[in-house]
C-alpha cells in the first residue's frame, strides 16, 4: 500500500487563476480512484459541466460560490459538495482570498463534458 506524502507533491503555478495537484491517480497505481487538490484564486469562474461519475468536493480552506443544478450557494471550509453523475455544476470565486478544495472521483479516468 503506497503512502503519499502531500508535501512531496508541489502545487504548480496557477494557470488562469487555478492550479491543481493529484494525490491519487493512475500515476500512483490507482485503478478506480482520483483525488486532487485544487486552488481557485480570486476572480476565477469555471464553466458549467457534468461528469460521468459522482464527484465529491470538500472545501478545505476559504470559501467558494457553488452552482449545482438550480441551486446557488456560497460555502466555506468544512463543507462537502456532492454531484451525482450528470449533475450540472460550476464553481466561482468572487471573494478576495483563494479557496482550496479536495476533489474525489470513484474512477482513475474522470471525464468532463462542458455545457457552456
Amino acid at each position: 500500500m503506497p503512502y503519499i506524502d502531500h508535501s512531496d507533491i508541489r502545487m504548480p503555478a496557477p494557470v488562469d487563476r487555478r492550479s491543481e495537484r493529484y494525490f491519487v491517480s493512475s500515476a500512483q497505481g490507482a485503478e478506480s480512484l482520483t483525488i486532487k487538490e485544487v486552488q481557485i484564486d480570486p476572480g476565477w469562474e469555471g464553466r458549467m459541466h457534468v461528469h460521468n461519475t459522482d464527484v465529491s468536493m470538500q472545501v478545505t480552506s476559504g470559501a467558494i460560490q457553488a452552482i449545482i443544478g438550480d441551486e446557488v450557494r456560497t460555502v466555506r471550509a468544512g463543507t462537502t459538495l456532492l454531484c451525482p453523475p450528470g449533475t450540472p455544476h460550476k464553481l466561482v470565486n468572487h471573494l478576495w482570498t483563494p479557496a482550496v478544495l479536495l476533489f474525489t472521483y470513484p474512477t482513475n479516468e474522470p471525464q468532463t463534458s462542458f455545457l457552456e
